[in-house]
């Protein structure tokens, strides 16, 4: 039961830590879809190239997060979609904007696609790290680590020990001097 248990807390760590690493990169790339999108859907001429920088600034973000996150596939969505974007965010015509913009969308989906599998393909490898810890081992651990509780338990334990004996001590002295 213990072991089951700890494999299950160590692969719900590691999967916080593996999507952790990429998880501002995804939210940069998510914004960045999001005001694509808004740019590709706007009426306005400014409000097209208002968002496609918004998505430009966005993106640009996400590049410099990516060496934090790893994933080398999603690196030339991220520059082809920066290309995209300096292109949409300066059209020579509305007609020009919407289509570099419809190609950043594009880009942008790629990319999160890319962080997608990459964030998935290092949670199976981690998980199949897991399913072959050897279950002995596991149990030690917890018994290494149960054993420690219970020292500083009762380190704590003697710590309240000594206290209550001192107060006690106090309370007999004012018992036993008259006039207090």
């Amino acid at each position: 039961m213990t072991t089951k248990f700890l494999l299950s807390f160590t692969f719900i760590l590691t999967t916080l830590l593996v999507s952790a690493k990429c998880d501002n990169t995804y939210t940069s790339a998510s914004y960045a879809l999001n005001h694509a999108k808004k740019s590709f859907s706007s009426k306005n001429f400014d409000h097209q190239k208002y968002y496609a920088y918004k998505a430009l600034e966005a993106l640009e973000k996400a590049k410099k997060l990516i060496d934090i996150c790893g994933c080398d596939k999603a690196v030339d969505p991220i520059l082809d979609g920066i290309e995209n974007l300096e292109k949409a965010s300066d059209p020579k015509d509305f007609e020009m904007g919407r289509y570099y913009t419809k190609r950043a969308f594009a880009d942008i989906q790629d990319l999160i696609n890319q962080l997608d599998i990459y964030t998935q393909d290092n949670l199976n490898t981690i998980d199949n790290l897991n399913v072959s810890m050897d279950a002995e081992s596991v149990e030690k651990k917890l018994l290494i680590n149960e054993l420690s509780a219970i020292k500083n338990q009762q380190i704590i334990l003697a710590r309240k020990q000594e206290i209550l004996e001192k107060r006690k001590n106090d309370i007999e002295e004012k018992l036993l001097i008259p006039g207090s």
